[in-house]
């Protein structure tokens, strides 16, 4: 009995390192992209893709895409990572920014509302659904943003800045905290006047 259980122990050992070589990937084709921008890089990409799968290469192919503003493409590759790799939060966040760029505001918040759902920390994404809650009319949901970017970061100046317009508080703590502008010395303003003369 226990040798049966030992050469079944090997078996299965023999089997997982027997499958774990035939994955591995050869990364050695992707060097080819290294510089490469836009479409260039995207069709390096996509030849590996069509070989292997990589959560990594699919990201820069998709991210390639983007940059080469192939809108339509990119959103098409992009919801095939997030279907592959829900638990990756990047190709949300970049689905998000191929809907800026193409200006569809609603669809980029809707984006942007699945990254903070999956990372309630990512500010960038709360910061921008700040900007965009308020140029979209949805002033409270803005409102709520901001005070939940503080919680985060107590002392986040665009939150802060963007509460101080409604909040006599948060102007007050606004103009303590933004930096102060450095008053010009004679030295500078001579020079200004100098530069305009010479005009």
């Amino acid at each position: 009995m226990k040798r049966l259980y030992s050469i079944s122990i090997v078996i299965i050992l023999v089997s997982i390192i027997f499958s774990s070589c035939q994955t591995e990937k050869d990364y050695s084709t992707l060097s080819s992209a290294e510089g490469l921008k836009g479409m260039e890089a995207a069709e390096v990409y996509s030849t590996f893709l069509s070989q292997n799968e990589d959560e990594r290469v699919r990201w820069n192919y998709v991210y390639s895409l983007f940059e080469a503003n192939e809108y339509d493409k990119a959103l098409t590759e992009v919801e095939k990572g997030i279907s592959l790799y829900p638990h990756n939060i990047r190709f949300l966040y970049l689905k998000s920014l191929i809907y800026r760029n193409t200006q569809q505001e609603e669809k980029e918040k809707e984006a942007l509302e699945s990254v903070r759902e999956k990372n309630p920390g990512n500010l960038d994404a709360r910061a921008r659904l700040v900007s965009l809650y308020d140029s979209l009319g949805y002033k409270e949901k803005a409102t709520e943003e901001a005070k939940a970017i503080l919680l985060y970061d107590g002392k986040n100046l665009s939150a802060i800045e963007y509460l101080s317009y409604d909040s006599e508080f948060y102007a007050l703590l606004y103009s303590t905290l933004k930096p102060k502008e450095e008053p010009s010395s004679p030295e500078t303003e001579e020079e200004e006047s100098n530069n305009t003369d010479t005009l």
